[in-house]
């Protein structure tokens, strides 16, 4: 028989700050819906509590890096609206569709897999196109545009998939005023602009993640994507504190003293 096991050290989470921290950006996007970020499970926090959390908080969108985990969601009974962002060639888009799950896209390769999961299910997938306005991650480049934007398009048109979202992301909302915030916002702008007049009837423009959401209401737009301060964590610690922004950080790692002692010089 093995003794039981004595915890050295834990984690504990405290849900209900997670719902009180997504309540408090609720409140901050305004308008704007609320999509809790719960990626790489919910940042440490545990995927499918924190996402419960958040949407007692009134998070109407989830939003995760890799479809797998939304997948997980939906598997543990989570519903509403999702959002998976990250694929690589061969990704199971047809659990995507049969799961309800919003996809995005930012090149050619992904907008075909995505049209033939539509194919195939009979399902139109809804897309959300990713700008790559300035950050140089994601996205399609701004001289590559145009021409993905009509690329969606043409699959649209035989009902595979629809274009329901433009997105981006910033590189430096951590750094209120810094200057790429304005040209990137003027570059997710013209990319806005382009999908519409090209036919794009779009659901959701998105930019904000959790600074732009406290701190930038002109990048709020139709929703916000806050991640770290659903957490309780400040987006801007060298401006404002968790305190100062109303967030409380919800977890706490602790452990049992095994020794102290003294030790002499040139020990």
């Amino acid at each position: 028989m093995s003794a039981p096991a004595v915890p050295h050290a834990q984690v504990t989470i405290d849900l209900p700050a997670i719902r009180d921290n997504t309540a408090r950006l609720v409140a901050a996007a305004g308008p704007a819906a609320t999509m809790a970020v719960v990626k790489a499970d919910a940042y440490g926090h545990g995927l499918v509590p924190a996402a419960r959390a958040a949407r007692a908080g009134g998070a109407q969108w989830l939003g995760t890096a890799v479809l797998g985990e939304a997948v997980a969601l939906r598997r543990a009974g989570l519903g509403g609206r999702m959002l998976a962002w990250l694929a690589a060639p061969g990704e199971d888009y047809d659990t995507a569709l049969t799961d309800d799950i919003d996809v995005a896209a930012y090149s050619p390769w992904q907008l075909d897999e995505i049209a033939a999961a539509g194919r195939r299910t009979g399902i139109t997938a809804r897309v959300h196109l990713k700008a790559d306005t300035g950050l140089g991650r994601g996205g399609i480049m701004p001289s590559d545009w145009q021409a993905g934007v009509e690329h969606a398009l043409e699959l649209e048109s035989d009902g595979a998939l629809r274009v329901v979202g433009v997105w981006t992301h910033f590189a430096y909302a951590d750094a209120p005023g810094h200057p790429t915030i304005v040209a990137q916002l003027d570059t997710f702008a013209g990319a806005v602009a382009i999908a519409e007049k090209a036919g794009a009837e779009l659901e959701v423009r998105h930019a904000a993640n959790s600074a732009a959401t406290l701190t930038l209401p002109d990048a709020h737009f139709d929703m916000v994507r806050p991640g770290l301060a659903v957490y309780g964590l400040s987006p801007i610690p060298d401006v404002s504190s968790a305190a100062d922004l109303g967030l409380r950080p919800a977890m706490r790692l602790s452990a049992r003293v095994a020794l102290v002692k003294d030790a002499p010089a040139d020990h």
